[in-house]
């Protein structure tokens, strides 16, 4: 899916699992939001942000609407989102069914400490406020960027 619906615009995976919504999404649980470039869809994507949440595919949704309406939510650029070469992804990390707010909380932090999402702080679920710099600083290091012109 992408989101201007035309050929230049970045892709949205959106809790994509064998063609279909992942099951998982839709209960409790830890997400990641990741950046693929579409010639190594699997290989080395760029962690952009982790969270949890009771209805993960709920609170992605909202994710979505803030990234389309300001791509530095995620670290990315007007120029990023026309570049249909990325692909911003979405998907479970760690489903935790029945689980309670605390020990999801617990769980994020530790899946941050160990990931290192390039706009999350490294020991909280809070941003960075250099997340834009940082993002692109390793796009561009990966070449990613701009090779939609």
């Amino acid at each position: 899916m992408s989101i201007i619906n035309d050929e230049n615009s970045i892709k949205i995976d959106f809790f994509q699992k064998e063609g279909a919504l992942d099951n998982h999404s839709i209960c409790e649980g830890i997400y990641i939001v990741e950046l693929q470039h579409c010639s190594k869809p699997s290989k080395s994507p760029l962690p952009l942000y982790i969270g949890q949440s009771v209805y993960m595919v709920k609170r992605c949704g909202e994710h979505l609407w803030d990234f389309i309406k300001e791509p530095a939510y995620f670290g990315l650029t007007t120029d990023d989102l026309n570049n249909n070469n990325l692909i911003l992804c979405f998907r479970v990390l760690e489903p935790l069914p029945n689980s309670k707010i605390s020990w999801r909380q617990e769980r994020e932090i530790c899946k941050i400490a160990d990931i290192k999402p390039l706009t999350q702080l490294p020991s909280s679920d809070r941003q960075s406020k250099k997340k834009l710099e940082i993002v692109q600083e390793k796009i561009k290091l990966l070449g990613w960027s701009n090779l939609y012109k």
